[in-house]
């Protein structure tokens, strides 16, 4: 993710915990494409409480599946999920064509010559064009890519070559600031499993940050490529890496410290705890020591912070036993944050071990997840220590209240959604973010557009862009059966205001079908 300008190639080891699933959540949801179930949300609950650091970095996942608003101000990274890559030839490949690269967006023209380049990541580098010191990574693997086995490609010197050769490809033709290659592996699979591919992912990064380097000097880029890798926060997961070995070619380590408790324990617990942790026997603070003291600078660590709740059903407390993991809402057991805390539900937050749940008392349910007090905790620990900045994941699950993506409201009247933003809160302690350059010149990419960077045309970008029209909903536009709208869209039908929950064409705002909600009269 972060680090020098442009083309980041950030590795994303998401090795799972063996009992705690570190990456699980990093995934597409398996009900990504159906409607949530009603959630009520308890309005402004009552909560029971029990240094401003210059650049730091604030790096978020956009996910390909699920496409929206993003406001940029607030991020110096953008981490584009997922790429796959294959276990037997160490070859990368896109996941979704359509979203990724053919998709039309409202301002986006039929009739261009060219062999240009359309969906999220056009989009993408519009952002970059409007911002400078926005960088985009291509993120590979993931929870559902990196199963079976897919990157035990590393212990292979001509697939690693393969992998670097096509990680350099990627950045060229998509005008990429870095990648992040993302490793996950369910309970039955940890990784690195011994020294030999912990000593192959080691040189695979260091080939690559050698990769990057070279496409620099050739192109004469004076900021270097970015490089990054997300890891473990479990010392049984990283104990296989060469650390020095990486730290010297990374720009950034993305520390993924949460789902430290889970469906996989038997008891309720707090996910993403940065002091103590008696009974998971993990927390953040231990992990950034861990590395550190194994060779990592601590000034290249991100921490991450989840932007969604873990649910423990039919439970007496934190680290009571527990019955059933719930609905959730794009997957069981799994609360988007921007729902919570649920109806009902009191607010808890310990400022020593530096964690926060809710708990309804009628339901027994127990939802483990970061608050804004808590999330500014975090940021301070980061300032204190001095490490790098902030990562989450991942933005669909901000508050409801502001884009989808949330970072600022939609609505001029609305102040609550900001307030609510975990990645708003953790701003507020930073002085300022990472004004490390983008990268903007890619004359030899496949796609037109990219090769002469829009035609010197406007960048302009309908992701985060405000619809315009002549609706009654002040600037909202009517709804038009032909435009395509992505989740969290507004447009104005019948004298209201509706908003898209998911991609979607044609289909009436009137609430029968569940793609579009009701927000109120105009």
């Amino acid at each position: 993710m972060p680090g020098v300008v442009c083309i980041l190639v950030s590795l994303f080891l998401l090795s799972a915990f063996h009992h705690a699933h570190a990456t699980q959540s990093m995934r597409k949801p398996n009900r990504s494409n159906s409607t949530p179930p009603t959630v009520a949300t308890k309005p402004h609950p009552e909560t029971h409480v029990v240094q401003r650091a210059a650049d730091k970095t604030q790096v978020a996942y956009f996910t390909n599946w699920e496409p929206t608003d993003i406001i940029p101000s607030t991020l110096s990274h953008i981490l584009y999920a997922f790429a796959d890559v294959s276990p037997d030839t160490g070859a990368i490949s896109l996941t979704d064509p359509y979203a990724d690269e053919q998709k039309h967006f409202p301002m986006d023209s039929w009739s261009d010559t060219g062999n240009n380049l359309y969906g999220c990541l056009k989009q993408m580098y519009l952002l970059k064009l409007a911002n400078r010191n926005l960088k985009v990574l291509l993120s590979i693997g993931g929870w559902t890519y990196s199963q079976a086995g897919h990157f035990d490609f590393v212990t292979d010197p001509p697939n690693r070559a393969t992998f670097v050769a096509q990680a350099v490809s990627l950045i060229e033709n998509f005008g990429f600031d870095g990648m992040q290659a993302t490793l996950t592996f369910d309970l039955d699979y940890e990784y690195p499993m011994n020294t030999e591919q912990g000593q192959g992912f080691s040189d695979l990064i260091t080939e690559l940050r050698t990769a990057f380097d070279n496409l620099a000097a050739q192109k004469g880029d004076s900021v270097p490529y970015q490089l990054t890798a997300a890891v473990s926060a479990n010392a049984s997961d990283y104990q296989w890496l060469n650390i020095p070995q990486i730290d010297q070619a990374l720009t950034y380590w993305n520390l993924m410290s949460y789902d430290y408790a889970g469906s996989w324990l038997t008891w309720a617990d707090n996910q993403a705890n940065l002091f103590d942790g008696q009974r998971t026997g993990i927390n953040t603070d231990m992990a950034v020591n861990g590395y550190v003291a194994a060779g990592a600078s601590i000034n290249k660590i991100n921490m991450g912070i989840p932007i969604y709740g873990r649910a423990f059903e039919n439970t007496a407390n934190i680290g009571s036993p527990y019955n059933g993991i719930g609905p959730g809402t794009y997957e069981a057991g799994v609360y988007q944050y921007k729902v919570l805390p649920i109806l009902g539900a009191s607010v808890f937050e310990n400022t020593t071990d530096v964690t926060s749940y809710s708990y309804n008392p009628i339901t027994e349910e127990l939802v483990s997840y970061d608050t804004p007090n808590i999330v500014k905790l975090k940021a301070r620990y980061i300032n204190d220590n001095g490490l790098a900045g902030a990562m989450y994941w991942d933005l669909i699950r901000q508050s409801s209240h502001l884009c989808t993506y949330g970072f600022v409201s939609k609505n001029p009247q609305d102040t609550a959604g900001v307030s609510t933003s975990l990645v708003q809160n953790v701003l507020t302690q930073f002085s300022s973010l990472d004004q490390t350059l983008n990268h903007i010149n890619f004359p030899n990419s496949v796609w037109t557009n990219i090769a002469n960077n829009m035609g010197g045309s406007s960048t302009t970008t309908s992701i985060g862009a405000s619809p315009t029209g002549t609706g009654a909903c002040g600037s909202v536009a009517a709804w038009s059966s032909t435009i395509v709208y992505d989740g969290g869209s507004e447009v104005e039908y019948n004298g209201e205001l509706w908003e898209a929950q998911w991609w979607t064409q044609n289909d009436t705002p009137d609430g029968k079908t569940g793609v579009w909600v009701l927000v109120g009269p105009c």
